[in-house]
């Protein structure tokens, strides 16, 4: 029951989400206002937002202009809805699923916004790095602060250093400042092995890209949400992780 809830509640939690990477980029208040459709404006009812079931009963397009909705919004919903359902499962009923709910869904807004933009709001990381760095104080874990602050500040100058070489061709500072929070958020083991699955999907998406004619050898993709996808596979999988480095 607690898991089939959390996975309603994260669905619902994943509809807000939308909304904050819509309102990002428009900058629109996120808070206040109701839902509107982006193409015709027109307000929505309750009966079109009900995650998921909305989207599927309507087709995929908007109830009044009849324009496709984007698969965005099903995307992050259900997103969000595994999320909350993994975080659940790994950790049971525990305060610290506050933390963990609120990083992860600022990793999903930053991957899609990455993607979609090809930028990685000031706004919406800053708040994580500051409650990561509030949760590693009360109490210290992951190797304690000063180990978390080591990971996010050699995996920042890592990706500093390809910024500031590749003079931003190769990555942006928004990748710099991800890779940060992702150091603070798995402390230094994890870190790496984040990095390194991120690079090796990187480099495989960019192959298949390449292969299919869609990318040349020059061309740069959204390398955010390769960070997100390998920080949320081994923080889900960091027990088998930390297995397979002890002697």
């Amino acid at each position: 029951m607690i898991l089939l809830s959390s996975f309603i509640f994260g669905l619902v939690f994943g509809s807000f989400l939308n909304v904050i990477i819509y309102r990002l980029k428009t900058r629109q208040n996120i808070v206040f206002g109701g839902s509107f459709c982006p193409e015709c404006k027109a307000s929505l009812k309750w009966h079109d937002l009900i995650p998921l079931l909305s989207f599927i009963y309507l087709g995929g397009h908007c109830r009044y202009c009849h324009k496709k909705i984007s698969w965005q919004y099903p995307i992050v919903e259900f997103l969000s809805g595994g999320l909350w359902l993994a975080v659940f499962y790994k950790f049971g009923v525990s305060p610290a699923n506050i933390y963990y709910i609120f990083v992860l869904s600022i990793f999903l807004i930053i991957a899609v916004y990455d993607f979609k933009w090809r930028i990685i709001p000031d706004k919406i990381i800053y708040p994580a790095i500051a409650a990561a760095f509030i949760y590693n104080i009360f109490p210290p874990d992951k190797g304690g602060l000063w180990g978390v602050l080591l990971a996010a500040a050699s995996a920042f100058l890592f990706f500093f250093f390809i910024f500031y070489f590749s003079k931003g061709r190769a990555m942006g500072l928004g990748d710099a400042k991800l890779a940060f929070l992702i150091g603070i958020f798995l402390g230094p083991l994890l870190t790496i092995a984040a990095l390194t699955l991120a690079f090796i999907v990187g480099a495989f998406i960019g192959i298949i890209l390449i292969m299919l004619g869609k990318k040349t050898m020059q061309s740069q993709i959204a390398f955010g949400p390769m960070l997100v996808f390998g920080t949320a596979v081994v923080f889900f999988f960091s027990n088998f992780i930390i297995k397979l480095f002890q002697p």
